[in-house]
């Protein structure tokens, strides 16, 4: 008998532990300096997310030099955090609109796709139709699909590939990126699933380029992780330290 309850209290503890795991799985760390990591590890969706909050840092579309370029060739030096951003056509040309800054960065807008808005500090996705030029943003960058509508996961193709996502969870935003290729429905669901249940909490997400132009080149404090792509882009979602007082930003 005290054999068994032996047994049975080993297995509780093993039960718990495997609960523990999971939960530091779903957990994210602090790389400081206003930036956040959780490393991906749900099924089969793998891969690095980094969640900050506009106010504390500066994000940027940044045109790759000489028209295309790997994102990892013209990441800034120091701490950044720098992705594969718009789609681009055969000519290697933006398609969609990209603002920096208020200024247009390549592309014009595509009413029929969606687009992730920085304006005055504050994130949001809005559908193509009802973007305007893109005057007075401090960002402006378009993809398509919209992975998650105002917490829903709409009805999305079938296909599995490397994605790069942008997502709006209440005050910040969530740059992800899949080592992975992943279904773009299983996908949008663990973006929209509540952080209590390991997602996340994702009320609207954007689907930016992806397959082989998906890529990383990440380095903060200790933290450094990449991904190369299979070809250049034509430019870069990048997010660096916010400035010192009376440090001017990077132009």
């Amino acid at each position: 008998m005290r054999q068994i309850v032996v047994l049975l209290a080993l297995a509780f503890d093993m039960a718990l532990l495997g609960v523990a795991g999971a939960a530091d799985g779903d957990a994210w760390a602090a790389l400081g300096r206003g930036v956040e990591h959780r490393r991906l590890e749900h099924g089969a969706i793998a891969g690095h997310a980094f969640r900050f909050r506009p106010d504390d840092v500066e994000l940027r579309v940044v045109p790759a030099p000489g028209g295309r370029a790997r994102v990892a060739d013209f990441a800034p030096a120091g701490d950044a955090i720098a992705t594969n951003a718009s789609f681009f056509d055969e000519a290697g040309r933006t398609m969609g609109l990209a603002v920096d800054r208020g200024r247009s960065v390549g592309g014009r807008r595509l009413a029929k796709w969606a687009a992730f808005v920085l304006e005055g500090r504050r994130p949001r996705i809005v559908a193509g139709s009802a973007l305007g030029d893109g005057a007075g943003a401090d960002l402006v960058v378009q993809g398509l699909p919209r992975l998650v509508v105002a917490g829903a996961v709409p009805r999305l193709k079938p296909q599995r590939a490397q994605r790069t996502v942008l997502c709006v969870a209440g005050a910040r935003v969530v740059l992800l990126v899949t080592t992975s290729r992943v279904d773009a429905t299983e996908l949008a669901r663990l973006l929209a699933a509540p952080a209590a249940d390991g997602g996340l909490g994702c009320r609207d997400a954007l689907n930016l380029d992806g397959g082989s132009s998906t890529q990383l080149a990440a380095r903060w404090g200790g933290f450094a992780a990449r991904i190369d792509g299979a070809w250049g882009v034509p430019n870069a979602l990048v997010v660096t330290p916010k400035p010192s007082a009376g440090r001017s930003p990077q132009p």
